[in-house]
């Protein structure tokens, strides 16, 4: 029996993307990682695979015990795992978004952030930077806007088969977004080099597999996908200088 972790309810099958037969030969020839399309929906709650591959993966983590207390900028922010956050009653939650839909988001630019150094414990930007026009941009924010020792989890679609990112020097058409980058608002497709990316904006960490934060988990029982790992990454703590 399938299990979703947002809403806590048994399933008897997962909802199919409902353009899952549509997917660019390019993406399924690349083995591009991102959402699997055939365990893409729960019956119940609505949410997708990549919200709950997040969650679990937060979860195994111990990210949620951490969280009173602290402060919280959600980009993109995903309505099934606002309710999971806020339980952790964190001293400040913001949900922010270039393009609100609701009056409760602030609009943000994730290229040009308007808070201070410093700001926030937890930064999610999930499946955001395959969208931004300079991601070097964003992440060089998150970083600046992450206190010490704070957290970055920004999941992206990517192809390992990639050495280095596939990105045009001028915005795509919409055809060839479709076809090469997987979605008509892509900018580009990160490869192998994806990790680097995050390194050189000041932060520490890696893209950790599914079997080593989440061995004793199926992916087809919790509907995600099992080849994505987690991107986790952080602002590391300045050592003390010695007199």
């Amino acid at each position: 029996m399938a299990f979703c972790c947002l809403c806590e309810n048994n399933v008897d099958a997962w909802v199919p993307h409902p353009a899952r037969a549509q997917r660019s030969p390019f993406m399924v020839l690349m083995g591009t990682v991102g959402s699997d399309l055939a365990v893409y929906g729960c019956p119940h709650c609505g949410c997708n695979d990549r919200d709950r591959h997040l969650w679990m993966y937060m979860a195994a983590a111990g990210l949620p015990e951490q969280l009173a207390g602290k402060r919280i900028l959600h980009l993109a922010p995903e309505a099934s795992l606002e309710p999971r956050l806020l339980a952790c009653q964190p001293a400040e939650y913001v949900r922010g978004d270039l393009f609100p839909a609701r009056a409760d988001i602030r609009r943000v630019d994730a290229e040009a952030i308007d808070f201070e150094d410093g700001r926030f414990d937890l930064i999610i930007a999930n499946h955001l930077l395959e969208h931004v026009r300079h991601p070097e941009r964003a992440l060089a924010e998150f970083a600046r806007c992450l206190a010490p020792g704070g957290v970055l989890i920004a999941q992206t679609p990517y192809a390992p088969a990639l050495k280095h990112t596939f990105e045009l020097a001028t915005p795509p058409s919409e055809d060839f977004a479709t076809i090469y980058y997987g979605q008509v608002d892509h900018v580009r497709l990160f490869g192998g080099d994806i990790g680097a990316l995050f390194n050189a904006a000041g932060l520490t960490g890696s893209l950790v597999p599914h079997a080593q934060m989440l061995g004793d988990f199926d992916p087809l029982d919790f509907g995600c996908n099992g080849r994505e790992p987690f991107f986790a990454f952080s602002k590391p703590v300045a050592e003390l200088e010695v007199a």
